[in-house]
C-alpha cells in the first residue's frame, strides 16, 4: 500500500466509517466519485504489511482517530473468513476537525431552530434511544457483542419521545421556572415529533451507527456499539458545540436520571 493507496483507503473510511470484506446484509459499496470501492479498500488493508499499517495508524492517531480490525472470532455478525475495518474516534482525543458538527446540526434542524434547540432535541432522543437499545434489554454499555439484539422501530422511538414529553408537561404544571432545556421541549406541539425522530435516525444511518433491518426497523451496528462502549455518554459531547454542551448536557443527564423509569420503559415494550 503506497501513499496514494493509503490516502484512498483513508478517504473511504472517513466517509463510511466501516469497510467489510464480506458484508452479509447489504451489497458492497461500489466506487464513486473521489472514492475507491469497498472491495478495493479491504484488499489494500488486508495486503498491507506491518510497516504500512503502522504508518496508517500513526497518521490516523494524529487526527484523533484509530483503526480497529475484527474477524468472526471477535464479534458475532462477522462471517467466517471475513474482516471488518472500523474507523473509531480516540476516546481521549479532541474531536477530529473533519467530523463537522455543522453537518449534523443542519440535518437535524427544523425550520429556524437555533443550535441550542437542535442540540437539546438530539440529546433527549439519543438518551431515549439508549433506553431502547440497552436498558429495556438489561444490557450494559460494555455488552458490545449483543449489538445484533439491539433493535428498535421508528414508531417505538416516536412513542418514547411523546411519552417523555407528556411526563415533562405534567411535571411542569407545578414548576413555574423550568430549566431552559426543558422549556425548549415543551414548546413542541407534536406535529414535528415524527420528523425530528426521522431526521435523527437518518443521521445515525448516514454515520453507520445504525443499520436498517426492515421498513422503519433499525439495529445498532458494531461501530455504534463500540463508540458507545468507549465513550459512554461523553459521546454526546462530540456531537454538539462545546458552549452549548456545557449549558445543557449535565442538566439533561440529571433530569433523565430522575426520570429513570421513563428511560427504562419508554413505551411499555420491554422484552
Amino acid at each position: 500500500m503506497n501513499m496514494t493507496e493509503m490516502g484512498e483507503v483513508y478517504a473511504f473510511l472517513l466517509r463510511h466509517r466501516i469497510a467489510e470484506s464480506q458484508p452479509q446484509e447489504r451489497r458492497r459499496r461500489s466506487s464513486q466519485s473521489g472514492l475507491i470501492s469497498e472491495r478495493d479498500a479491504c484488499s489494500l488493508l488486508k495486503d498491507a504489511d506491518e510497516e504500512q499499517m503502522q504508518q496508517l495508524r500513526s497518521f490516523l492517531s494524529g487526527q484523533g482517530l484509530q483503526l480497529a480490525i475484527y474477524d468472526s472470532a471477535d464479534y458475532p455478525g462477522i462471517p467466517p473468513g471475513g474482516q471488518i475495518y472500523l474507523l473509531l474516534r480516540h476516546p481521549q482525543a479532541e474531536l477530529p476537525v473533519m467530523f463537522s458538527q455543522q453537518q449534523l446540526l443542519q440535518k437535524l434542524r427544523i425550520r429556524n431552530d437555533s443550535q441550542e434547540t437542535t442540540a437539546v432535541w438530539f440529546i433527549h432522543i439519543w438518551m431515549l434511544m439508549l433506553g431502547l437499545l440497552y436498558t429495556r434489554n438489561n444490557r450494559a454499555l460494555s455488552d458490545v457483542s449483543l449489538y445484533q439484539d439491539a433493535v428498535f422501530s421508528q414508531d417505538e422511538l416516536i412513542d418514547a419521545l411523546k411519552t417523555h414529553l407528556e411526563t415533562l408537561r405534567r411535571g411542569g404544571q407545578q414548576d413555574q421556572e423550568l430549566p431552559r432545556q426543558i422549556a425548549i421541549l415543551l414548546t413542541e406541539k407534536g406535529e414535528d415529533i415524527p420528523r425530528r425522530v426521522r431526521n435523527f435516525v437518518e443521521s445515525l444511518l448516514d454515520a453507520s451507527l445504525l443499520s436498517e433491518k426492515g421498513k422503519n426497523i433499525f439495529q445498532q451496528t458494531l461501530l455504534g456499539a463500540l463508540e458507545v462502549e468507549q465513550s459512554g455518554l461523553n459521546h454526546l459531547r462530540h456531537l454538539i458545540p462545546e458552549d452549548i454542551a456545557q449549558r445543557i448536557i449535565l442538566p439533561v443527564e440529571r433530569h433523565l436520571e430522575e426520570e429513570k423509569q421513563i428511560v427504562q420503559e419508554p413505551v411499555d415494550v420491554r422484552h
